[in-house]
């Protein structure tokens, strides 16, 4: 996805997948800070770190297009709720940077919200809005930068950060073949035997664990992966925010994409499960992903691992999976379990309160 070509004909159905993600989550983000009766964040910032050229041949808008056009939909939001709003768009090679400004300039709506587009590297600009970012709820989408410029000590800025999703994209080939080289190693703490062990779908999980890692204890987090493949390529999608209901969102729009395990747009696992072509036996039907996680939510809600709503709604997050797919596991349980509280299907946010389940 890093490749100037790219532009040079109509984006391939890696691409259109990609660009698929960012717009649908997109459409979920902005009624969260524009729609709201009661509006918290006076301030929204939306970053593209890596805008590229715009558009490929055939007219299909990219990120920074796709960014403008949906939020002109929210102009009269915008006005009404008289919000600071702007798109910060970085472009760092020149060719790609020339082709866009034009077309910033017809998409962008400046009675109505900023635009400031650059030139320069990722750091330059990540550091410049820094300290507005603390302020400001902000979308961050990070495309092309392999796991270079996700460094460490950018992660920890991010998620400290206290209104902040972002959506980054690693090439899981690469990490693959070139893992133990001085450029991956220098940025990411993977070792060699660590790359070698994982298979060359399940890459970028590895990756993602990684940053997960670098998340406090302490501190209440939220990592998803999603994977694409290009050709003879993998590209791995990482989504964070520091918050359940940015979560729920996000996992929403990957199931919608990929119906068996919400996860990638072909088949990461290999189990060759067709739903319009089910097998005589059930359990070929269901994907192991699915199974499994089940199996630990019934083993942990019966070993009491999990204790109240709250527990198993956070379990359901963390493990990838909606809240419809706990909803049925308690339903199983019901003759061994008990619960006064009601199946819910999104907005964990608003339990005030855990309420227990017993076990009969």
């Amino acid at each position: 996805m890093g490749s100037t070509d790219i532009f040079k004909k109509p984006f391939d159905d890696g691409t259109k997948t990609k660009l698929e993600i960012y717009k649908n989550y997109l459409k979920e983000w902005l009624p969260v800070f524009l729609a709201k009766k009661e509006i918290i964040w006076k301030n929204i910032q939306i970053f593209d770190f890596c805008a590229g050229q715009g558009k490929d041949v055939e007219g299909t808008l990219g990120s920074p297009l796709i960014t403008l056009q949906e939020l002109n939909n929210w102009s009269e939001n915008i006005l009404r709720n008289k919000l600071a709003v702007k798109v910060i768009l970085n472009e760092p090679e020149i060719n790609l940077f020339d082709f866009l400004k034009p077309l910033v300039s017809e998409f962008t709506k400046p009675e109505i919200y900023n635009t400031d587009l650059f030139n320069e590297d990722f750091q330059i600009v990540f550091n410049r809005y820094y300290d507005s970012m603390q302020n400001s709820a902000n979308l961050l989408f990070i495309d092309q930068s392999g796991v270079k410029l996700i460094t460490n000590e950018v992660f920890n800025k991010i998620i400290s950060l206290k209104q902040t999703d972002f959506l980054f994209f690693i090439s899981s080939s690469f990490i693959k073949r070139f893992g133990d080289s001085e450029e991956f190693t220098k940025y990411l703490k993977l070792n060699k035997t660590d790359i070698e062990n994982i298979s060359y779908y399940h890459i970028h999980k590895a990756v993602l664990e990684y940053y997960r890692s670098l998340i406090p204890i302490t501190k209440e987090y939220y990592l998803a992966p999603f994977s694409i493949k290009k050709g003879s390529n993998i590209y791995g999608l990482i989504f964070g925010t520091n918050h359940t209901l940015g979560m729920e969102k996000f996992l929403s729009v990957c199931w919608r994409i990929d119906k068996q395990r919400g996860e990638a747009n072909f088949d990461i696992d290999k189990e060759n499960i067709i739903p319009e072509r089910p097998t005589l036996f059930d359990d070929y039907n269901i994907p192991n992903k699915r199974q499994l996680f089940e199996k630990e939510l019934k083993e942990n809600i019966l070993n009491k691992k999990l204790q109240s709503d709250i527990d198993i709604y956070l379990f359901t997050l963390n493990s990838g999976f909606l809240f419809k797919d706990t909803n049925k596991v308690l339903s199983d349980l019901k003759n061994k379990i008990q619960f006064d509280f009601k199946l819910i299907t999104s907005n964990i946010h608003k339990i005030r309160s855990p309420s227990p389940i017993k076990i009969k």
